[in-house]
């Protein structure tokens, strides 16, 4: 699904629940069998008036003021825009000259499934790249310290109880370790499921040290029973 059909339902949603009714999605606008426009959305006002709305997933620019009071002389209705806001000074004038209504998107529509799905690519994408290029080696044992408290807490608070310390201090070990991706749209649920990632990491680790150091163990008794 592309983010302006989903942006669409968004405002279908918003326009159901101001009373509007919805008559057509996507309606094609042709003039002499040639197709001269697209609208996103036809609705009625509860006056029963006719509505052209034009949808914008983010802020609208002169170009998408245009758009909208032209698609509605075509077909001979009232012009709406809904949008998170508008680019710039011109296209406010513009908006408030040609006289055109406008709704703006509440801040939790702004957050769309298409938001969803590149945020969690972003997120795999940081843990996978942290797990695969995670250098354990030298983590002393008070690093780990740090990292079991954050993988056994929920909150910086709980963590910072856990290690005896204040947050102010807890955060100033994390940068210092060099370990996590911070950044800070992210909250604690995402650098505590890191160091989950890294705690893992150094117990895999120790596993294969284990392995290999009982290889080498057997190794040398086969060497010695040769012999």
């Amino acid at each position: 699904m592309k983010k302006g059909l989903n942006t669409e339902d968004i405002a279908i949603s918003i326009l159901e629940s101001l009373g509007y009714s919805i008559l057509e999605r996507r309606k094609q606008v042709v003039i002499n069998n040639v197709k001269v426009a697209e609208i996103d959305i036809v609705a009625k006002d509860q006056e029963g008036n006719l509505l052209a709305v034009e949808v914008k997933s983010g802020k609208a620019s002169v170009t998408d003021i245009r758009q909208v009071f032209s698609n509605s002389k075509l077909i001979n209705a009232k012009p709406l825009l809904i949008c998170k806001g508008f680019s710039d000074s011109s296209a406010i004038s513009l908006a408030s000259e040609l006289e055109i209504p406008y709704l703006l998107l509440p801040e939790y529509y702004l957050f769309t499934f298409e938001d969803f799905k590149e945020i969690a690519k972003e997120v795999v994408y940081d843990l996978l790249s942290l797990y695969l290029s995670l250098e354990v080696s030298s983590i002393s044992e008070e690093d780990r310290k740090i990292i079991k408290a954050i993988a056994a807490s929920n909150n910086f608070t709980e963590a910072a109880t856990k290690l005896n310390t204040s947050e102010e201090n807890l955060r100033k070990a994390i940068v210092s370790l060099g370990l996590f991706k911070l950044k800070e749209k992210y909250n604690f649920s995402y650098l505590k499921l890191q160091a989950l990632l890294i705690d893992d990491k150094i117990n895999e680790t120790k596993r294969f040290e284990s392995i290999e150091q009982k290889l080498n163990a057997i190794e040398k008794k086969i060497d010695s029973l040769k012999s």
